[in-house]
């Protein structure tokens, strides 16, 4: 009787062995299934590390604990410096949309603002963007998701009078559009409304005069404005 006792004993310790095996293999599996899957976010990562690194302050130190994930920028970085160093970053994220003109980056003290002209993201008279602009927004959307600083959407015309039933002015056009940009911006990444501003400028901020087709062209835009962490506006 003992011994079948112990016979009983053995097996199920090989149960166990067997069990503790199989559990060990499935961990493995699910690392390997989960560092594959990180792989192809390496690239981006390492952008949004950047642009942390700029309006974070000098460099990447991680989220704080119990606090929104961001550092403050110290007081030993001047703003122009910074925009200087994110304007390399955003032509680096959307090089391609700038060497096609269909965008313009310029920076100052106040921030970084990327001019998305009519031609890429809008039909002529219309506040609908289009489908082939939507790839760079969603680029826009994943880094400004990741930092803290407040973000103006400007949306400006040319000075031809536009009248339509549904725009009755340049003013109306320009604020469809600028909304229509931030709306998407704010349905589909995880950016807090109280750091966004949505403004129709209209004609009254061109980008140059308004005496040629080409200049007229590069008026019709919508704005994206990174304001610096210590711009007050």
């Amino acid at each position: 009787m003992r011994k079948k006792q112990h016979g009983e004993q053995e097996n199920l310790e090989r149960w166990l062995l067997t069990y503790s095996d199989l559990i060990t293999l499935l961990l493995g599996l699910f690392v390997i299934l989960y560092a594959s899957s990180q792989v192809d976010m390496k690239k981006f990562k390492a952008v949004v590390s950047a642009f942390e690194s700029v309006f974070g302050g000098g460099q990447s130190q991680g989220p704080l604990t119990g606090g929104e994930g961001v550092m403050v920028a110290p007081s030993n970085v001047s703003p122009m410096k910074a925009s200087e160093a994110m304007e390399r970053k955003v032509k680096s994220a959307i090089g391609n949309t700038l060497k096609k003109g269909g965008a313009l980056i310029t920076s100052d003290e106040r921030g970084v603002t990327i001019h998305f002209l009519e031609k890429f993201m809008f039909d002529p008279g219309d506040a609908r963007i289009k489908p082939e602009a939507l790839p760079v927004l969603d680029t826009l959307g994943f880094l400004l998701q990741s930092i803290p600083n407040r973000i103006y959407i400007e949306g400006n015309t040319d000075n031809t009078p536009i009248s339509t039933p549904q725009f009755p002015s340049n003013w109306h056009l320009s604020v469809a559009r600028a909304l229509n940009v931030g709306y998407y911006l704010l349905q589909h990444y995880p950016i807090r409304p109280e750091k966004v501003a949505i403004v129709g400028y209209g004609e009254y901020h061109p980008l140059v005069p308004n005496d040629t087709p080409a200049h007229k062209s590069e008026n019709r835009r919508v704005d994206i404005v990174i304001l610096n962490s210590n711009t007050k506006e």
